[in-house]
């Protein structure tokens, strides 16, 4: 049984846009214009704790420079409270994160095309999550519209795409074990809702759709012919309720830290261990039948 269908938590993308607007005033207007968020906080779904990705656009007449940038954004320090947003190696502080339009659209041709060369998948979910980070862009869907191009001028890195989201099967421990007094640690991000967003992303990139969240991405890019319409319902709820108890978990942990997404089963309640096992088993049993439909040959990509 699917878990209940509630409405989005609205909490991670406060929490996102919050995280933003902090951003974008330490960097400085010229800066902040370049920069785009990419990762949980392009999607709207951070917490406190989340990696900060970033990448840059910058036009050809260099203003800000790339120089600028890439000083701007590696002397920014968010990991204190209350974001403890670690930066992540994949931030606009790498030249190679920071490029042109046209540069941008040669490299996600590039990837596309040869995702072995230069990590291809990693690099296309990074644009494909990326969202401007401040406000007010002329072109906010840029860099996921050039991802989106790219698959499709290339569609066989759809099948390294879905390689990589069921590369994990998501699963949680059936019961907490008391013969040997273990008591079971799952990883909420890891073998849950990472599985759960990279299939959003998958299915958005195979449709062309643009939106980063990953509730809107399993709405838009839903197509009968793979799953049924419940089961990408499914999908949706299990993802919802996972975000959801994500965030529970890290207000338990109080004011000495941003959390963990490790944690013993027997930290949570009768109700969310049955929620958080529904989830995974959805997700789990979408990934087989996805598993099942590539390798028989029976997923076709659309039009």
């Amino acid at each position: 049984m699917a878990p209940h269908r509630d409405p989005p938590d609205e909490r991670a993308r406060a929490w996102s846009d919050g995280l933003r607007r902090e951003l974008a005033s330490r960097l400085g207007p010229a800066a902040a214009r370049a920069v785009w968020v990419t990762g949980s906080v392009g999607r709207g779904e951070a917490v406190p704790g989340s990696d900060l990705e970033s990448l840059a656009v910058v036009d050809d007449h260099g203003d800000p420079g790339d120089r600028a940038v890439r000083r701007a954004v590696a002397s920014t320090d968010l990991s204190r409270a209350p974001w403890f947003a670690e930066t992540s190696p994949a931030s606009a502080a790498d030249p190679r994160l920071i490029r042109t339009p046209a540069g941008w659209s040669t490299a996600a041709d590039d990837w596309a095309d040869s995702p072995a060369r230069d990590l291809g998948v990693v690099h296309l979910g990074l644009l494909a999550d990326a969202r401007p980070l401040v406000d007010g862009h002329s072109d906010p869907e840029l860099l996921p519209r050039l991802a989106a191009r790219s698959v499709r001028t290339h569609p066989a890195i759809l099948a390294d795409i879905l390689a990589d989201a069921l590369s994990t099967r998501a699963s949680v421990p059936s019961r907490l074990t008391r013969t040997f007094r273990s008591d079971p640690v799952v990883d909420l991000k890891a073998t849950v809702l990472t599985p759960v967003v990279k299939l959003a992303r998958w299915a958005a990139l195979r449709a062309g759709v643009t939106s980063t969240s990953t509730d809107s991405r399993l709405r838009l890019a839903a197509d009968p012919e793979v799953l049924p319409a419940d089961r990408w319902e499914s999908l949706r709820a299990a993802a919802r309720f996972t975000a959801r108890l994500r965030w529970e978990v890290r207000l338990r942990a109080g004011s000495d830290g941003p959390g963990t997404d490790r944690f013993p089963l027997s930290g949570l309640t009768t109700v969310e261990r049955a929620g958080l096992r529904s989830a995974a088993r959805e997700i789990a049993g979408a990934q087989r039948t996805l598993d099942y439909l590539r390798s028989s040959g029976e997923l076709r990509e659309p039009g």
